[in-house]
Protein backbone atom coordinates (compact mmCIF):
# COMPACT_ATOMS: atom_id res chain seq x y z
CA UNK A 1 0.00 0.00 0.00
CA UNK A 2 2.75 2.45 0.75
CA UNK A 3 4.04 1.91 -2.52
CA UNK A 4 0.82 2.85 -4.41
CA UNK A 5 1.17 6.98 -3.27
CA UNK A 6 2.12 8.69 -5.90
CA UNK A 7 4.94 11.03 -5.21
CA UNK A 8 4.97 14.64 -6.31
CA UNK A 9 7.25 14.73 -9.56
CA UNK A 10 9.64 17.98 -9.25
CA UNK A 11 9.76 19.95 -12.05
CA UNK A 12 13.48 21.56 -12.59
CA UNK A 13 12.00 24.34 -14.21
CA UNK A 14 9.60 25.77 -11.59
CA UNK A 15 10.75 28.78 -9.88
CA UNK A 16 10.46 28.45 -6.40
CA UNK A 17 7.72 30.71 -5.04
CA UNK A 18 9.82 33.73 -3.31
CA UNK A 19 9.72 33.82 0.56
CA UNK A 20 8.08 36.91 1.86
CA UNK A 21 9.00 38.30 5.55
CA UNK A 22 7.60 40.72 7.60
CA UNK A 23 8.66 43.56 5.56
CA UNK A 24 6.58 42.58 2.78
CA UNK A 25 3.75 42.19 5.38
CA UNK A 26 4.54 45.53 6.66
CA UNK A 27 3.76 47.25 3.73
CA UNK A 28 0.93 45.22 2.49
CA UNK A 29 -0.93 46.86 6.20
CA UNK A 30 0.61 50.11 5.82
CA UNK A 31 -1.01 50.37 2.12
CA UNK A 32 -4.00 48.53 3.56
CA UNK A 33 -4.65 51.32 6.37
CA UNK A 34 -3.83 54.54 4.03
CA UNK A 35 -6.64 52.91 1.52
CA UNK A 36 -8.97 52.62 4.48
CA UNK A 37 -8.28 56.19 5.63
CA UNK A 38 -9.08 57.77 1.89
CA UNK A 39 -11.93 55.75 1.94
CA UNK A 40 -13.36 57.14 4.79
CA UNK A 41 -11.80 61.00 4.22
CA UNK A 42 -13.84 60.45 1.03
CA UNK A 43 -16.73 59.23 2.32
CA UNK A 44 -17.10 62.39 5.20
CA UNK A 45 -16.47 64.86 1.93
CA UNK A 46 -19.24 63.35 0.41
CA UNK A 47 -22.47 62.91 2.65
CA UNK A 48 -21.31 65.47 5.05
CA UNK A 49 -23.99 68.31 5.32
CA UNK A 50 -21.64 71.51 4.43
CA UNK A 51 -23.47 74.65 6.73
CA UNK A 52 -22.88 78.23 5.24
CA UNK A 53 -23.62 80.81 7.65
CA UNK A 54 -25.31 83.99 6.35
CA UNK A 55 -25.67 87.02 8.07
CA UNK A 56 -28.41 89.25 6.51
CA UNK A 57 -28.10 93.18 6.78
CA UNK A 58 -31.67 94.28 8.20
CA UNK A 59 -32.37 97.86 7.24
CA UNK A 60 -35.35 99.59 9.54
CA UNK A 61 -38.11 100.91 7.10
CA UNK A 62 -40.65 103.12 8.11
CA UNK A 63 -43.63 102.87 5.94
CA UNK A 64 -45.21 106.31 5.94
CA UNK A 65 -48.82 106.36 5.62
CA UNK A 66 -49.77 108.28 1.85
CA UNK A 67 -51.90 111.82 2.76
CA UNK A 68 -56.08 110.96 1.86
CA UNK A 69 -56.46 112.70 -1.11
CA UNK A 70 -58.60 115.88 -0.68
CA UNK A 71 -62.20 115.59 -0.96
CA UNK A 72 -63.78 116.15 -4.28
CA UNK A 73 -65.42 119.46 -4.78
CA UNK A 74 -69.07 119.83 -4.12
CA UNK A 75 -71.72 119.45 -7.67
CA UNK A 76 -72.07 122.45 -9.28
CA UNK A 77 -75.99 122.86 -7.59
CA UNK A 78 -77.81 125.42 -8.80
CA UNK A 79 -78.52 128.27 -6.09
CA UNK A 80 -81.83 128.30 -3.96
CA UNK A 81 -84.12 130.27 -5.76
CA UNK A 82 -84.86 133.57 -3.92
CA UNK A 83 -87.81 134.02 -2.02
CA UNK A 84 -90.54 135.54 -3.28
CA UNK A 85 -91.99 138.43 -2.59
CA UNK A 86 -95.74 138.78 -1.20
CA UNK A 87 -96.67 142.05 -3.24
CA UNK A 88 -98.06 144.82 -0.50
CA UNK A 89 -101.35 145.41 -0.12
CA UNK A 90 -103.02 148.81 -2.44
CA UNK A 91 -103.14 152.01 -0.07
CA UNK A 92 -105.43 154.11 -0.61
CA UNK A 93 -104.90 157.64 -2.52
CA UNK A 94 -107.60 160.27 -1.74
CA UNK A 95 -108.93 161.54 -4.49
CA UNK A 96 -106.88 164.30 -5.73
CA UNK A 97 -106.89 166.86 -8.76
CA UNK A 98 -104.79 165.33 -11.69
CA UNK A 99 -102.89 168.25 -13.30
CA UNK A 100 -102.92 167.83 -17.31
CA UNK A 101 -99.55 167.65 -18.81
CA UNK A 102 -98.15 171.04 -20.14
CA UNK A 103 -97.86 170.92 -23.96
CA UNK A 104 -94.65 170.70 -25.50
CA UNK A 105 -94.00 172.73 -28.55
CA UNK A 106 -93.38 170.78 -31.96
CA UNK A 107 -89.69 170.76 -32.79
CA UNK A 108 -88.97 172.15 -36.16
CA UNK A 109 -87.06 170.05 -38.48
CA UNK A 110 -83.36 171.36 -38.27
CA UNK A 111 -82.45 172.14 -41.95
CA UNK A 112 -78.85 172.23 -42.63
CA UNK A 113 -77.14 174.06 -45.47
CA UNK A 114 -75.62 172.05 -47.40
CA UNK A 115 -71.55 172.27 -46.69
CA UNK A 116 -69.59 173.60 -49.79
CA UNK A 117 -67.31 171.35 -52.03
CA UNK A 118 -63.69 170.97 -50.85
CA UNK A 119 -61.74 173.74 -52.92
CA UNK A 120 -59.38 171.84 -55.06
CA UNK A 121 -55.88 171.48 -54.76
CA UNK A 122 -53.75 174.33 -55.76
CA UNK A 123 -51.61 173.03 -58.39
CA UNK A 124 -48.05 172.47 -58.54
CA UNK A 125 -46.18 176.31 -58.70
CA UNK A 126 -43.07 175.96 -60.60
CA UNK A 127 -39.94 176.57 -58.35
CA UNK A 128 -38.69 179.49 -58.70
CA UNK A 129 -34.82 179.46 -59.35
CA UNK A 130 -33.17 182.47 -57.38
CA UNK A 131 -29.44 181.85 -57.98
CA UNK A 132 -28.96 180.89 -61.10
CA UNK A 133 -25.78 179.12 -61.98
CA UNK A 134 -25.37 180.37 -65.78
CA UNK A 135 -22.68 178.72 -68.29
CA UNK A 136 -23.00 181.57 -70.61
CA UNK A 137 -25.20 184.65 -70.74
CA UNK A 138 -24.55 187.61 -73.12
CA UNK A 139 -21.44 189.88 -73.16
CA UNK A 140 -21.46 193.64 -73.13
CA UNK A 141 -21.06 193.63 -76.93
CA UNK A 142 -23.95 191.21 -77.64
CA UNK A 143 -26.06 193.98 -75.04
CA UNK A 144 -24.80 196.61 -77.74
CA UNK A 145 -25.59 194.64 -80.76
CA UNK A 146 -29.05 194.11 -79.58
CA UNK A 147 -29.48 197.37 -78.46
CA UNK A 148 -32.84 199.46 -79.90
CA UNK A 149 -32.14 201.97 -82.27
CA UNK A 150 -34.20 204.65 -81.29
CA UNK A 151 -33.15 204.46 -77.77
CA UNK A 152 -29.73 204.55 -78.77
CA UNK A 153 -30.22 207.69 -80.90
CA UNK A 154 -31.81 209.28 -78.29
CA UNK A 155 -29.21 208.08 -75.88
CA UNK A 156 -31.81 206.33 -73.46
CA UNK A 157 -31.04 203.68 -70.97
CA UNK A 158 -33.43 200.68 -70.07
CA UNK A 159 -34.16 198.11 -67.55
CA UNK A 160 -35.89 195.18 -68.20
CA UNK A 161 -36.99 192.11 -65.88
CA UNK A 162 -37.66 188.80 -67.78
CA UNK A 163 -39.66 185.30 -66.84
CA UNK A 164 -38.13 182.12 -67.94
CA UNK A 165 -38.47 179.00 -67.81
CA UNK A 166 -35.21 176.65 -67.55
CA UNK A 167 -35.18 173.03 -69.82
CA UNK A 168 -33.72 170.15 -68.74
CA UNK A 169 -30.61 171.07 -71.24
CA UNK A 170 -30.26 174.51 -69.15
CA UNK A 171 -32.28 176.40 -72.30
CA UNK A 172 -34.58 179.48 -72.01
CA UNK A 173 -38.11 178.78 -73.33
CA UNK A 174 -41.50 180.60 -72.33
CA UNK A 175 -40.10 183.73 -71.21
CA UNK A 176 -41.95 186.65 -70.74
CA UNK A 177 -41.35 190.78 -69.68
CA UNK A 178 -42.47 191.82 -66.47
CA UNK A 179 -41.21 194.87 -66.43
CA UNK A 180 -39.92 197.54 -68.99
CA UNK A 181 -38.69 200.85 -68.02
CA UNK A 182 -38.92 202.82 -70.57
CA UNK A 183 -41.86 200.91 -71.86
CA UNK A 184 -41.29 202.76 -75.21
CA UNK A 185 -38.12 202.02 -76.46
CA UNK A 186 -38.72 198.73 -77.44
CA UNK A 187 -36.31 197.56 -74.63
CA UNK A 188 -38.41 194.70 -73.87
CA UNK A 189 -38.30 192.80 -77.66
CA UNK A 190 -34.88 193.33 -77.55
CA UNK A 191 -34.50 191.45 -74.46
CA UNK A 192 -36.64 188.28 -75.50
CA UNK A 193 -34.28 187.98 -78.63
CA UNK A 194 -31.36 188.07 -76.33
CA UNK A 195 -32.88 184.90 -74.01
CA UNK A 196 -31.24 182.91 -76.44
CA UNK A 197 -27.67 183.66 -75.51
CA UNK A 198 -28.17 182.20 -71.87
CA UNK A 199 -27.51 179.01 -70.78
CA UNK A 200 -27.78 177.67 -67.33
CA UNK A 201 -26.14 174.46 -66.06
CA UNK A 202 -29.02 172.27 -65.26
CA UNK A 203 -30.68 171.05 -62.29
CA UNK A 204 -30.29 167.85 -60.95
CA UNK A 205 -32.78 165.59 -58.80
CA UNK A 206 -31.56 162.22 -57.61
CA UNK A 207 -28.33 163.26 -60.30
CA UNK A 208 -30.79 163.35 -63.00
CA UNK A 209 -31.36 166.55 -64.77
CA UNK A 210 -34.97 168.07 -64.18
CA UNK A 211 -36.97 170.74 -65.90
CA UNK A 212 -39.52 173.20 -65.30
CA UNK A 213 -38.33 175.53 -63.12
CA UNK A 214 -38.40 179.27 -63.36
CA UNK A 215 -36.16 182.41 -63.58
CA UNK A 216 -36.59 186.20 -63.18
CA UNK A 217 -33.60 187.79 -65.61
CA UNK A 218 -32.76 191.67 -64.99
CA UNK A 219 -30.94 193.00 -67.90
CA UNK A 220 -29.44 196.52 -68.08
CA UNK A 221 -28.93 198.58 -71.37
CA UNK A 222 -26.31 201.47 -71.13
CA UNK A 223 -25.01 203.41 -73.38
CA UNK A 224 -20.94 203.13 -73.41
CA UNK A 225 -19.07 206.22 -71.66
CA UNK A 226 -17.06 207.85 -73.85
Amino acid sequence: MAEDIIQPVHNPFDVPPPKRGKGFLIAFLVALLLHVVIGVVLWKQRFELKIKEYSDDVTDVEIIKPMAPPPPPPPNTPPPPPPKLQPRPPVAVPNAPTIPPLPVPPVEKRIEDPRPPAPAPEPPRPSVITNPDWARKPSGEDIARYYPDRAQRMEVEGRVTLSCKVTAKGLLEGCSVVSEDPADQDFGSAALRMTRLFKMRPQTKDGAPVEGGTVRIPLRFQLPKG
